[in-house]
């Protein structure tokens, strides 16, 4: 990062506020702005439910503590983003133009390709990656964290799936019941 260049933080964890701080401070000058996206952490039963307010407020306190940290080395601007790290990232350079990406987390590789398709240097402030799942276990993962637009369907299909298997099940018990005491 060169004089007032303009970094981009993407932070994936819950404790990397330290982290930062390290890489802002070790660059041999201080940046022209510092712009910090923090994507909210959803968990599965919260996605499922459409609970993701408590996740966005947890999103905007890791923001907060950055902004508090970073405050003293430039000014600094933050904002809780999408579930999706690339598309919180896509979001935050409509309105910050920076010129580089650090990310401050653990990221796999997949997302780390996406975020270099901006065209930006993209910088690790940790060298933990993520390796690349198989092509089956990462449509289930995108499925199962909203970003397809057949989860509706694949939700609906495998309740009801479910439901006339334990429908199916609880038939066979009955039967096998009546049969056991002689009414069949």
């Amino acid at each position: 990062m060169t004089a007032g260049a303009r970094p981009l933080v993407l932070l994936l964890g819950d404790h990397e506020v330290g982290r930062v701080r390290d890489a802002i401070e070790a660059r041999p000058e201080p940046p022209e702005r510092i712009h910090v996206v923090a994507p909210a952490l959803v968990r599965p039963l919260d996605w499922l439910a459409t609970a993701d307010d408590e996740a966005q407020r947890r999103a905007e306190v890791r923001v907060l503590e950055v902004e508090w940290t970073l405050a003293d080395d430039a000014p600094v601007e933050g904002e809780a983003g999408d579930v999706d790290p690339v598309q919180a990232v896509e979001d935050a350079l409509r309105r910050f133009p920076a010129d580089e990406i650090l990310v401050a987390g653990p990221i796999d590789v997949d997302s780390e390709q996406a975020l270099r398709g901006f065209g930006l240097p993209v910088v690790r402030l940790d060298k933990a990656r993520r390796p690349r799942a198989s092509r089956p276990v990462r449509a289930l993962r995108r499925l199962a964290a909203g970003h397809d637009n057949a989860t509706p369907f694949v939700l609906f299909f495998g309740v009801n799936a479910l439901l006339l298997l334990a429908g199916i099940v609880l038939s066979a018990l009955v039967v096998l019941l009546l049969w056991a005491i002689g009414e069949l």
